[in-house]
């Protein structure tokens, strides 16, 4: 079997924020009693990311394999094959509620990176663990990047394949983590302390499976994600999801110079994925798209397949293929950059993944 090793130093993150035990009181039969949660100072307050790097493992831990494990007894379960999760060297400093490891992978010279300015393009899948598609979705384009490495040039692909693996190894996969909280409302917006619980209790009825947490950034899967983002500043963010069958896009305005650049890609997306659907819908108190791309101005993408149908997971990435790697060489490093908010406005009517 062909083991595959990118050139990439692993991230101490394990001193980013003060981690007390927390009780689980879940009743999944592979609940960690050592797990572990972060706890912030405050709401808004994001984690610090160091800027040392550690030595980089050549194979992966016994904690890692065992995740591989289950990962290709689930796929096994979806008929799906095997996952290939053995066949990468994964990065792996955060563990979930359940103990299961909060993984990710780059393809690219990450040495490079640190020399010269690079095309960083994010991408990340299972953040609802209801959402399987995604899940083999991310994979495929591991496998995809492996097999045809022309695709991947002289940019960086950062790759979270499952980002909430709780929620997705439950015998019932669920939207929400191991503690009752939507991941993509637990984002550090700056409106999150005065409006995200209010909104979930008018908007949604108080829905558990929309709970945004107790507190912004409460969450492992929460803090690996803008620990990840902050580690490798990404030039663009895809962000996968089913089953709302659409394109959407938060970040810098389309009249700033930034915007048009990622404006031209969302056009250029959807054309190659065979005028996929191009939709505005409004961020949301906690989402990604808040966070990333209307605070942080990172052009982030939501791809929205058009359903969690196990079946069809081959076809959805047939679909998106062409479009991946056009967004994958995309160069969004367009000189003199407006730095100025987005003009889109917040709106509780609607809410994507």
């Amino acid at each position: 079997m062909l083991k595959t090793t990118i050139i990439l130093g692993t991230l101490v993150l394990s001193g980013c924020s003060n981690i007390s035990p927390l009780i689980n009181s879940t009743t999944e039969p592979d609940a960690k009693a050592n797990s572990t949660a972060v706890e912030i100072e405050t709401e808004s307050k994001e984690v610090a990311v160091p800027a040392t790097y550690t030595v980089k493992t050549k194979e992966n831990t016994k904690k890692v394999k065992d995740y591989c494990d289950k990962t290709d007894n689930f796929f096994k379960k979806y008929k799906w094959g095997k996952s290939g999760c053995h066949d990468y060297t994964w990065h792996h400093v955060r563990n979930s509620f359940w103990g299961n490891p909060i993984v990710w992978f780059v393809f690219g010279d990450e040495e490079k990176r640190k020399k010269v300015d690079m095309n960083v393009t994010m991408v990340m899948c299972g953040v609802h663990g209801d959402e399987i598609t995604p899940v083999k979705f991310c994979y495929d384009l591991m496998e995809d990047l492996r097999k045809n490495p022309k695709v991947i040039g002289d940019n960086l692909i950062v790759i979270a394949p499952l980002v909430a693996p709780d929620s997705f190894f439950k015998s019932r996969p669920t939207r929400t983590n191991a503690r009752g909280v939507d991941v993509n409302r637990n984002f550090p917006t700056k409106d999150w302390a005065k409006n995200a619980k209010k909104l979930w209790k008018k908007r949604y009825s108080s829905d558990p499976r929309r709970f945004p947490g107790k507190y912004a950034l409460s969450e492992q899967e929460t803090i690996f994600q803008v620990n990840l983002i902050n580690l490798y500043k990404p030039n663009k963010i895809i962000s996968v999801h089913a089953p709302l069958t659409l394109l959407d896009y938060d970040g810098p305005s389309f009249t700033q110079e930034k915007g048009i650049v990622a404006k031209k890609l969302l056009e250029e997306m959807s054309n190659k994925a065979g005028k996929y659907k191009i939709s505005d819908y409004p961020f949301f108190t906690g989402s990604l798209g808040n966070w990333a791309g209307n605070e942080k101005r990172i052009p982030t993408y939501t791809l929205e397949l058009p359903n969690s149908d196990w079946h069809k997971t081959d076809r959805y990435y047939n679909m998106f293929r062409s479009a991946l790697h056009h967004a994958i060489q995309h160069d969004m490093l367009a000189p003199g950059l407006e730095t100025e908010n987005s003009e889109r406005k917040y709106s509780g009517n609607h809410s994507h993944n």
